[in-house]
């Protein structure tokens, strides 16, 4: 019963290469199957389906659908035998001087980081991982090998386990002298929300909607219909007053998704500093995401204020820290921002 409850505790820890029996090795977690099936069946089932319904009308459907579903069995599990393999072969641990990951199925990879030169932890869980109490876990350096940032990604392992990882790699003794409160230092007000539709993400993401009419309606052969329904619409209107509508509407659909990715990703906003000299930003509606950042590491902060934010009274909390990657300006969430479009006076 001994040896039994040994055990448990060790799969509950991260698995049963613990510590001890393969030199610190731990296991992803197994329930990564689950997702893969999930995540697999979805994209099957809605490729599948328009394909299927294709054939309606044509030959029998009763084979076709038969064939259809051999064939997404068949591709479901694929996906997870290929999963269950980079499970089997995939082991990770955390020394007192290096995190490493071995991974690999043909070609196997040996990758370890310093433990000193870790920059940030970051925990990312889509809606299927959050079901299950899981998380991805992200570890940087911030530094570029071989055009790439060195980093090590955990996919996936129990939240508790991710948030074990983020505390011992991040949690140093806080600089002598240090005197600032632990705590919350912002959190999401709903009235930021105002300032999404002012990003150059609400242009990009109209021109993708008028993209994306004009290509499914060509996939259909339907596309000239739909010129000569635009047509009929705007009928006794100049040219000039058409291009202006059509970009009104086009900036209205944008508007409406700006303000949709806005919620996804600032959901549940939280800039927090904790024990042992960390900022973290937790974040995200459907997929949440965490990023931890050592405030050793911090070298400044960027105040940035495109055109539509600056027009509007408002800017954006930007890290400046040692090998910290960073995006456009533009960018609602890159992996620097420590504080989303907010009033000036705040940022």
């Amino acid at each position: 019963m001994s040896g039994l409850a040994t055990a448990e505790a060790a799969a509950e820890a991260g698995g049963p290469d613990d510590a001890g029996a393969d030199g610190g090795w731990r296991r992803l977690d197994p329930r990564s199957l689950l997702v893969t099936v999930q995540m697999t069946g979805g994209v099957v089932t809605a490729v599948g389906v328009p394909i299927t319904l294709s054939f309606q009308g044509w030959v029998a459907m009763g084979p076709v659908i038969a064939w259809a579903v051999g064939l997404s069995l068949l591709v479901i599990g694929c996906g997870v035998g290929i999963d269950a393999l980079r499970l089997r072969h995939s082991r990770y641990r955390v020394g007192p001087e290096r995190a490493e990951l071995r991974s690999g199925i043909l070609f196997v990879k040996h990758r370890s980081l310093s433990r000193e030169r870790i920059r940030s932890v970051d925990l990312v869980a889509h809606p299927l991982l959050r079901l299950l109490g899981l998380v991805e876990v992200r570890i940087g350096t911030g530094e570029q090998s071989a055009g790439q940032e060195a980093t090590l990604e955990l996919r996936p392992v129990r939240r508790a386990e991710g948030e074990r990882l983020r505390h011992e790699l991040l949690s140093r003794a806080a600089p002598g002298g240090a005197s600032e409160v632990e705590g919350t230092i912002a959190s999401l007000d709903p009235r930021w929300i105002r300032y999404a539709p002012l990003s150059f993400v609400t242009s990009a993401l109209a021109a993708a909607a008028g993209g994306a009419v004009m290509q499914v309606s060509e996939w259909f052969g339907v596309q000239e219909d739909v010129i000569e329904w635009v047509g009929d619409v705007f009928r006794g209107m100049s040219v000039t007053g058409v291009v202006l509508a059509l970009i009104a509407i086009g900036l209205a659909a944008g508007s409406v998704g700006a303000l949709g990715l806005w919620i996804e990703m600032w959901w549940n906003y939280r800039l927090e500093r904790e024990p042992g000299g960390t900022l973290r930003v937790r974040r995200g509606l459907l997929t949440t995401r965490s990023v931890s950042l050592e405030e050793a590491r911090l070298r400044g902060v960027d105040v940035v204020e495109p055109l539509g934010l600056r027009l509007s009274g408002a800017a954006r909390l930007d890290a400046v820290a040692t090998g910290l990657s960073r995006r456009d300006e533009e960018d609602q969430a890159g992996p620097s921002t420590l504080l989303p479009a907010a009033p000036r006076r705040l940022a």
